[in-house]
């Protein structure tokens, strides 16, 4: 019984934290479960399960690895750490330690690489919120890479399920097939809008072509031919 609890526990961190898993996050508790490890330990005092050791945990069709697995019974809290491995459905991810607190809060930490459908997430670390709009903060900054290119920031954060992205600092918009770059002190990217489109605040700059705007504040709509309209 408090195996299961480990697996589940940490599985749900492994599989939502990335770039928003919050439905297969749901239902893995209905999955059987599987866990090995060298070491496997259970304290009734602390309520803490710990594996050490080649730890692999399955569950339906995800998976996890790591050289060590804690999972606080009483807390809700788990970890994983050490060349952390995962994947559950479309999602994958590698970091050097990954914590969960209960199913509200996910955390990977050092060179986090998590990769969602077509989204690729890079970067220090990330928190994901999975209650809050399947929001994702990356408060050291990032790099998030689509087939549309790439956004970057000193400071990231995103809300999944409306395909919106704010990168405050440093922001730079790299964007290949609609030959479009462009930056500023803060960047807000809205892909979900009828015409997509970038805000750009503060030093803000586009160049497209051989063409090139610069402003305080500026609108960059990313219209479907590759054409970029600025207000």
């Amino acid at each position: 019984m408090m195996t299961k609890k480990l697996y589940r526990g940490v599985l749900l961190l492994l599989a939502a934290a990335a770039v928003g898993t919050a439905a297969s996050a749901a239902q893995p508790g209905r999955e059987p479960t599987n866990l090995t490890a060298d070491s496997l330990t259970y304290d009734t005092r602390t309520g803490v399960v710990t594996a050490e050791a080649n730890v692999r945990m399955e569950q339906g069709t995800g998976w996890v690895e790591g050289a060590r697995a804690t999972y606080n019974t009483r807390t809700e809290e788990g970890t994983v750490e050490g060349g952390v491995r995962a994947m559950r459905e479309d999602m994958q991810l590698s970091c050097d330690r990954l914590f969960a607190q209960g199913q509200n809060h996910w955390q990977a930490t050092g060179s986090v690489r998590m990769v969602k459908a077509d989204r690729t997430f890079t970067g220090p670390q990330a928190d994901y919120y999975p209650a809050q709009n399947d929001y994702l903060l990356a408060a050291s900054g990032g790099t998030i890479t689509s087939a549309d290119g790439t956004l970057s920031a000193d400071r990231l954060e995103g809300w999944l399920k409306e395909n919106r992205f704010t990168g405050v600092g440093n922001a730079h918009l790299v964007s290949p097939p609609r030959d479009l770059e462009g930056g500023g002190d803060r960047m807000n990217y809205f892909g979900n809008a009828e015409r997509p489109y970038v805000v750009l605040d503060g030093n803000a700059w586009v160049f497209q072509g051989n063409n090139m705007a610069r402003s305080n504040h500026m609108t960059v709509y990313l219209a479907d031919d590759g054409k970029a309209v600025t207000e």
